[in-house]
C-alpha cells in the first residue's frame, strides 16, 4: 500500500516556499490570506503555492474535495480532537513543573486516543469512497489494531485510572497544610452539604469535577501539593512519569499529515460556503489536453468575497479558447478587463490544485506554469527605464513559456509610445503564437485583437449609453473608439464641441 495522501499519492510538499511571482498580480496572495488566516502553524501555504502539474493529482484531489463537501463531520470531529491534543501538548511544553508537564501530556494523549478512535468508528460504519480518504481509512484501521496503539491506549487508561483513584486528606490549619492518605475519615464536604441542605432546595446541588486550571504556571502551593502527592502515592506517579518518558511522540505521523491535508481542503470549502449561500456557482473543471477550453459564469474570487460581505454579487463572465490560443481583451478603462484577467489566472491556479473553481461549468488545460505581467510602479533606484524593465520581464516570460503555459499579460506595453506599442505588441503576440501558449492579453491596441491566432473579447458598455460600463466581457470585434467618442461627448470634448468652444465653428 502506498503512502496515503489527499494531495496525490506521490506528492511531497516542501515545508515552506515563497509565493510564486504571479500571486500578487492575480490577488492569490490575498486569497490565501482570506481562507488560510485561521490555519497558522500548519504549513498550509505550501499546499496552496505548489501546483502538482499532473492530471492524476488533480483528479485525485477533486475526488477528495467532492467527498468532503458532502461528508466531513467525522473529520471535523477529528480536527477538534487534534486541536485539543495540540493545545495540551503546548501547555506541557510551557509548564515548568515536571508533574504538570506529565499531566498535560497525559491529557493530550487521551484526547488523541478519543479522536482517532471516534474517526475509526465513524469510518467503519460509513467508509469513505474517494481514493485519498480510502487509503487513510485503511491505514487508520490497521493502526487502531496495531500493538503500538493498543499499548498506548492501555497505558494511558491505566495511569489515568490510577490518578483518578487517589484519595487523600488535605488538612488546613493555622496557615499550615498537611497531606496524608485517606484512612476512612468522615467526608466533611458531604457533612457541610447536609448542614446547608435547607438552603439548596429540594434538589441536591451539583459541583463540577475539580481539574487542573488552564495555564502552564502553578503557584507554590499547587506545586507543593503535586510534589507531596507524588511522595504519598509513588506507584501512580511513577507510572505517569514512565508514560511521559515512553510516549513522547505518540502522534502517528500519517494521521498528523491527514490533519494538515484535511485542514487545507476544509478551509477552502468553508471559505466558499458564504459565497455559495449567496447563489454563486462553483464547479470542478474537466482536465483537457485539446480545445475547447472554457469556463462559464466565472468571477474573481477575491472580489466576490468582498462583494458578498457587502450584500452584493460579482458580474459573471465566460471565456472560451478553441483554435486561437490568444485572447485579446480591449474596451474602456475600469470596464472589468483586469478583473477578468485575474479571474482567468485564479481559475487555472485553483483548478491545478484540484479545488472547485468559480463558475457553472469548466473544461481547462492544466498549465505547466502560470506567467503574468501586470504593471508595477517604477522603481526610482532602478537605472533602467520603465519600458526597458517591462521588456526584460516580457523576455523572461517568453523564455519560460511552453505550449502548455498560461500567460496573463495586463497592458504589458502601457509604458511605450503608441508607435512602439503597436510594433512590440505585434512581435509579442507572434512569439506567443509560435510558442503555442495559452495567453490572455489586456491591451488598449485594438489592432492586436485582429492579428492571426487571436480571439477578440471586449469589455462591453451599455448600448443605450455607451459611456456606462456593464463589466460584461463578450467575444466580439474590438470597438474601443465607440466608447472613447461617447466619453468625449459626455464631457464636451468631441472635435465639434471643442471647435465650437474655441470659436472655430458654428
Amino acid at each position: 500500500m502506498g503512502r496515503p495522501s489527499l494531495l496525490g499519492s506521490e506528492e511531497e510538499v516542501p515545508p515552506e516556499v515563497p509565493p510564486p511571482p504571479y500571486f500578487q498580480d492575480l490577488l492569490l496572495d490575498e486569497l490565501e490570506g482570506l481562507f488560510l488566516a485561521s490555519q497558522d502553524g500548519f504549513g498550509l501555504l505550501s499546499f496552496f503555492r505548489n501546483l502538482p502539474n499532473h492530471k492524476t493529482a488533480v483528479l485525485h484531489r477533486q475526488a477528495v474535495c467532492r467527498e468532503l463537501e458532502g461528508k466531513a463531520s467525522s473529520l471535523r470531529g477529528f480536527l477538534r480532537s487534534m486541536e485539543e491534543v495540540r493545545g495540551r501538548l503546548g501547555l506541557s511544553q510551557k509548564a515548568r513543573h515536571p508533574w504538570q508537564k506529565a499531566l498535560y501530556h497525559l491529557q493530550a494523549a487521551r484526547a488523541y486516543l478519543a479522536g482517532v478512535g471516534a474517526l475509526g468508528r465513524d469510518w467503519s460504519l460509513l467508509p469513505p469512497h474517494s481514493p485519498g480518504l480510502r487509503a487513510y481509512a485503511a491505514h487508520l484501521e490497521a493502526y487502531l489494531q496495531s500493538p503500538g496503539f493498543s499499548n498506548l491506549r492501555r497505558e494511558a487508561e491505566t495511569v489515568w485510572q490510577d490518578l483518578q483513584g487517589l484519595r487523600y486528606v488535605l488538612h488546613v490549619h493555622e496557615g499550615r497544610l498537611t497531606l496524608r492518605a485517606y484512612q476512612g475519615e468522615g467526608d466533611y464536604g458531604r457533612r457541610i452539604m447536609e448542614t446547608f441542605r435547607p438552603f439548596f432546595g429540594p434538589s441536591s446541588p451539583t459541583f463540577p469535577e475539580p481539574g487542573m486550571e488552564e495555564g502552564p504556571i502553578l503557584n507554590h502551593i499547587e506545586e507543593w501539593l503535586l510534589d507531596h502527592l507524588a511522595l504519598l502515592f509513588p506507584g501512580p506517579f511513577a507510572r505517569l512519569q514512565s508514560f511521559f518518558a515512553t510516549h513522547q511522540g505518540f502522534l502517528d505521523p500519517v494521521l498528523a499529515r491527514l490533519e494538515r491535508e484535511v485542514r487545507f481542503f476544509l478551509a477552502y470549502l468553508d471559505f466558499l460556503s458564504p459565497l455559495r449561500a449567496a447563489g454563486l456557482p462553483f464547479t470542478y473543471p474537466e482536465p483537457a489536453d485539446t480545445p475547447p477550453f472554457f469556463v462559464e459564469g466565472a468571477f474573481d474570487l477575491v472580489l466576490a468575497a468582498k462583494l458578498v460581505a457587502e450584500g452584493k454579487v460579482p458580474i459573471p463572465n465566460d471565456f472560451r479558447v478553441e483554435r486561437e490560443h490568444i485572447l485579446v481583451i480591449t474596451g474602456p478603462n475600469q470596464g472589468g478587463k483586469t478583473t477578468f484577467a485575474r479571474m482567468v489566472g485564479q481559475v487555472h491556479h485553483l483548478f491545478s490544485l484540484g479545488l472547485p473553481v468559480p463558475g457553472r461549468r469548466a473544461r481547462l488545460l492544466l498549465p505547466d506554469r502560470i506567467l503574468s505581467h501586470f504593471e508595477v510602479r517604477e522603481n526610482p533606484e532602478d537605472l533602467r527605464s520603465k519600458l526597458e524593465s517591462d521588456l526584460l520581464r516580457l523576455r523572461d516570460i517568453l523564455e519560460q513559456a511552453t505550449a502548455r503555459s498560461l500567460l496573463i499579460l495586463n497592458e504589458p506595453l502601457a509604458s511605450a509610445t503608441l508607435v512602439d506599442a503597436r510594433m512590440i505588441g505585434r512581435f509579442l503576440l507572434e512569439k506567443i503564437r509560435d510558442k503555442g501558449s495559452l495567453a490572455l492579453v489586456v491591451t488598449f491596441l485594438d489592432e492586436l485583437a485582429r492579428l492571426p491566432g487571436t480571439r477578440s473579447l471586449v469589455a462591453e458598455v451599455d448600448p443605450s449609453d455607451p459611456s456606462r460600463r456593464t463589466f460584461h466581457i463578450r467575444e466580439k470585434p474590438a470597438e474601443g473608439k465607440a466608447y472613447a467618442l461617447a466619453l468625449a461627448a459626455r464631457h464636451g470634448l468631441t472635435y465639434e464641441a471643442l471647435k465650437r468652444r474655441l470659436g472655430g465653428g458654428a
